[in-house]
């Protein structure tokens, strides 16, 4: 094993966990893929593989956006109570990693869901408190949900790239 490949496999490990971070872990295979085909000359696997790889990449990020919506939605959010549950739990993540990078980041992020939907259902769309917690039950369940199908996402798209490449 080279270092090439060392970078490489880090690269894939990080991206496992970049999801708790708000991080595109999708995204981060795929571009390390791309990376790792450019130097090596495509040796491995063709370009037309890694567009295929980059279209799972955008399925996983639109299913995950998609969870978040319908969740929130279907608690009565309105459409900027998802706009900002989701703009919260990106902010929420990304704060969060400060004080502790993975732990902090979840925490962080399932409690930007909640202050971003909050805000702008109470503030903005002067809803009642009570409107406001069932829109936030609704953007909290989309968040779970669309966590889960992003990491299983990202491990599958791991695995497939470690088969291609390394077996």
């Amino acid at each position: 094993m080279n270092v090439l490949d060392i970078v490489f496999i880090s690269i894939l490990l990080f991206s496992l966990f970049s999801n708790f971070l708000s991080l595109p872990g999708n995204f981060i295979v795929a571009l390390n893929t791309l990376w790792y085909g450019i130097v090596t000359g495509f040796h491995k696997y063709s370009f037309s593989w890694f567009i295929t790889l980059l279209l799972i990449a955008v399925l996983v990020e639109l299913v995950e956006y998609l969870l978040i919506t319908m969740g929130a939605r279907k608690y009565g959010a309105s459409r900027w109570g998802v706009v900002g549950s989701i703009v919260g739990g990106i902010l929420g993540s990304i704060s969060g990693a400060f004080f502790s990078p993975v732990v902090g980041a979840i925490v962080g992020g399932f409690a930007g869901v909640l202050l971003g939907t909050l805000i702008v259902e109470m503030v903005f769309k002067k809803r009642s408190f009570t409107e406001a917690r069932r829109a936030i039950m609704g953007a909290l369940i989309g968040r779970v949900g669309a966590l889960s199908v992003k990491a299983v996402g990202t491990v599958t798209m791991v695995m497939i790239v470690s088969y291609k490449l390394f077996l």
